[in-house]
């Protein structure tokens, strides 16, 4: 991490090592939340999106620049692409980090006090898009693996995390992991979990009871209130 130039701000914001703009990107939308599947594994899901590339940048000079330069140095091509999008969930697919043993239950402020791994970086023998743990979007559709996440609890349940990674830019045909990323959120809350639409509450209850420690500290919140549809997810009680 000592790589990477630190935020003396409470400015969440990711960087990436070596590109053009050593003061990183300011982090626009971060969400993390938890799912239950239908097998019974939890999986933590978390989203971010950056404000664009370009959004501080006062150098009026990036049309003068080396044309040797490579994607990942050129400001020109990281104008192109405009912004960041690193997700488990953005694009449909069910990805996300799984953090639960079916044989045990899961024991929310324990895994929370470890950094957590996504455990998916390629191997130079086999490497297969579909078995990463996030999508991400850079400079075009590329690959990111490698991920350690680290919470610190604040106040009135939040946390500041630290969340670190490994990039391939596969858009340009690169599958090599050769680029690093760091993100600084700070103040994040846990949104709760989900589980699957096809489920009823008293199904989700039994489930939830099973796999989840200390269930009691844990309720049910109606997402959409407002609407004559019902649908829950299961959160933290407020403390």
């Amino acid at each position: 991490m000592e790589k990477f130039k630190f935020n003396m701000e409470s400015v969440s914001k990711i960087y990436f090592l070596d590109n053009p703009y050593p003061n990183g990107h300011a982090i626009e939308t971060f969400s993390w939340s938890g799912r239950i599947d239908e097998y019974g594994f939890i999986w933590f899901d978390f989203h971010l999106k950056t404000e664009n590339y370009y959004a501080n940048d006062d150098d009026e000079n990036n049309e003068e620049e080396d044309e040797d330069l490579s994607d990942w140095d050129s400001k020109i091509v990281w104008g192109n692409y405009h912004a960041c999008t690193l997700s488990s969930n953005y694009w449909g697919e069910q990805r996300g980090i799984r953090i639960n043993n079916l044989d045990e239950k899961l024991d929310f402020e324990a895994v929370i006090k470890n950094d957590l791994l996504s455990n998916d970086l390629p191997s130079e023998q086999h490497f297969d898009d579909d078995d990463l743990a996030f999508n991400i979007y850079l400079l075009g559709h590329d690959s990111c693996a490698g991920h350690q996440i680290r919470f610190s609890k604040t106040d009135n349940n939040q946390y500041d995390i630290i969340w670190t990674g490994k990039i391939a830019l596969t858009y340009v045909g690169d599958d090599e992991f050769s680029h690093e990323f760091k993100a600084q959120i700070f103040n994040a809350e846990f949104e709760g979990f989900h589980y699957p639409k096809t489920w009823s509450v008293e199904k989700a209850t039994e489930m939830f009871k099973a796999k989840l420690a200390r269930f009691e500290e844990y309720e049910f919140v109606d997402l959409n209130p407002k609407s004559n549809k019902r649908e829950y997810k299961l959160d933290k009680l407020k403390q």
